[in-house]
Parts: C-alpha cells; sequence; structure tokens
C-alpha cells in the first residue's frame, strides 16, 4: 500500500524526507490537477491532502469519498496547525516532548 500527500511545499517537504511521493499545490487548479492524477493511480493506497486543500476541493473531495474507491482519503493539519495558525517552534517541541525549553514571562 502507497501513500501520497497533496499540500503546501513546507509539508509536502517533509513527508517526502520521511519517503512519501507528493505534489506542491498553492492554488485551487493545481490541487484540482494533482487530485485528479493521484485518483487515477489506484496503486496509491491512502492519499494525504491538508486541511487547506480540502477546504480547495470540498465537492471533488465528498465526491470520491462517496465512490468508496481506494485511494482512501486522510485529512491532516498542515506545518501551520489548525485551519491557518502556525504554531511557535516552542510550542512545537512542547507538544513532542512534553518540555518546555523557554519560559513563558
Amino acid at each position: 500500500m502507497g501513500f501520497h500527500i497533496i499540500g503546501d511545499a513546507d509539508t509536502v517537504l517533509g513527508y517526502r524526507f520521511a519517503g512519501l511521493s507528493g505534489d506542491v499545490v498553492e492554488t485551487a487548479e493545481e490541487a484540482r490537477v494533482a487530485f485528479k492524477a493521484a485518483i487515477a493511480n489506484h496503486r496509491k493506497g491512502v492519499l494525504l491532502i491538508t486541511e487547506a486543500v480540502e477546504d480547495m476541493l470540498a465537492d471533488d473531495v465528498t465526491a470520491h469519498r462517496l465512490s468508496s474507491k481506494p485511494p482512501y482519503l486522510a485529512v491532516m493539519q498542515d506545518i501551520w496547525g489548525p485551519r491557518g495558525k502556525r504554531r511557535s517552534l516552542q510550542e512545537l517541541i512542547y507538544e513532542a516532548v512534553g518540555i518546555r525549553i523557554v519560559q513563558d514571562n
């Protein structure tokens, strides 16, 4: 089973370091082209898309989910966090390891 991601440049780059293939998109048209190409490739078992891509392609995403055909979709946060709020480095480290490295004032 293969994985593929569609999202912004920073998020896709992070997943590429983990060995996933991916498409960087910035506009709704780029997202639509990448999405159609990804769902045409049934060898990819799971298609990851960021929340921003889901917002751009809401109708296409819903139609694909209702078709119940692979690849199966998983929507995830991008590096900016939930719906566009970028987290600080301190917040990311605290979330990952549970240790505050800088004291908040």
